[in-house]
């Protein structure tokens, strides 16, 4: 099995679509670090707890006016109990550093970018052997399916968390230099809730800033898993690299966009694609429709996971050779 995950690794580093990921991770870092930097310069001297208030009230009055859907109304009402939680416990919220920067880019990559990566990482892990003429030379090695299959998997699995962990490295690698570095024990809050549209705040909970950044990079991971095994799915279903590509990209923007503008279309919370923000749903971001509690977006990722896993045995291990 060790032979047959060396293999694929070096399979997928032949392609070099690790090496674009990466790059692509190492570009936007770069943007908003730069961003940020300028952001740091330019307010120096803000007075942040007048920009906190104005916020508010500037929500507040969206609110009222009632001109969005339910969705946009839920996300309001938290971002309102959010800032004003900060602003009662004098406690800046945006103040840009590097430590925060790595935590905010897993709940903002986490969204669509690094699903995004690691579908086209994954989509082509099976159909490639189709488009480099290698499927039958693959199907008929003296080693079973399910091995074969597996150790595919495995890699998948280890390129998605290497993608994660590129990710994180490369916010604090990039931004460090230019922005402060300490802060890694800030208090962050925690556990902001949206039920029958009242924002609850009796979970609000604090944690030390790195304690926080693990748990919404393990909950990241575990969607990134889930988006692994669809991928590996779809890369089974087509024999084309290119049309395997486009489902899973289709899919995740598609879906995306679906779940956002959609809310009365309840049987959307069944997606994989709204339950995958999970570092958001974990910090208190609404999810998009009622009832998507933490437990079930887990146990629904989970669901997805263990299903598009199972079609692809099945198929792999029966498919024609010559077929």
């Amino acid at each position: 099995m060790l032979n047959l995950i060396e293999n694929e690794t070096l399979k997928v580093l032949r392609r070099k679509r690790f090496t674009v990921v990466v790059a692509i991770l190492f570009a936007i870092t770069a943007v908003v670090t730069y961003s940020q930097h300028e952001r740091l310069l330019r307010e120096r001297n803000r007075n942040w707890r007048a920009e906190i208030q104005q916020r508010i009230a500037n929500y507040e009055n969206a609110l009222r006016r009632g001109r969005m859907n339910e969705t946009w109304a839920r996300s309001l009402r938290a971002e309102v109990s959010r800032l004003q939680f900060y602003l009662d416990h004098d406690i800046e919220p945006d103040q840009p550093t590097a430590p925060i920067f790595v935590r905010t880019f897993a709940n903002v990559a986490g969204f669509l970018l690094l699903p995004l990566l690691v579908g086209i990482l994954g989509s082509d892990i099976v159909s490639a052997e189709s488009a480099e003429g290698t499927d039958k030379l693959l199907l008929t090695r003296p080693v079973r399916r399910w091995k074969i299959l597996t150790a595919k998997l495995i890699t998948l699995w280890m390129f998605a968390t290497l993608t994660l962990v590129a990710g994180a490295m490369l916010a604090y690698g990039v931004g460090a230099p230019f922005l402060p570095r300490g802060g890694w024990g800030a208090p962050t809050f925690t556990g902001f809730t949206v039920a029958r549209g009242a924002v609850n705040i009796d979970a609000v909970r604090q944690l030390p800033l790195w304690k926080d950044a693990l748990i919404a990079y393990g909950l990241e991971w575990y969607a990134l898993l889930t988006v692994a095994s669809i991928a590996l799915l779809l890369s089974v279903l087509f024999r084309s690299s290119a049309a395997a590509i486009g489902t899973m990209l289709a899919s995740l923007i598609g879906g995306t966009i679906l779940t956002r503008v959609s809310p009365d279309w309840t049987a959307g919370k069944y997606l994989f694609v709204s339950a995958l923000p999970l570092a958001d749903y974990y910090t208190g971001a609404p999810p998009p429709y009622d009832g998507m509690s933490m437990a079930f977006c887990i146990a629904l990722l989970g669901a997805w996971a263990a299903g598009a896993t199972a079609i692809a045995y099945a198929i792999f291990t029966r498919r024609d050779v010559f077929g």
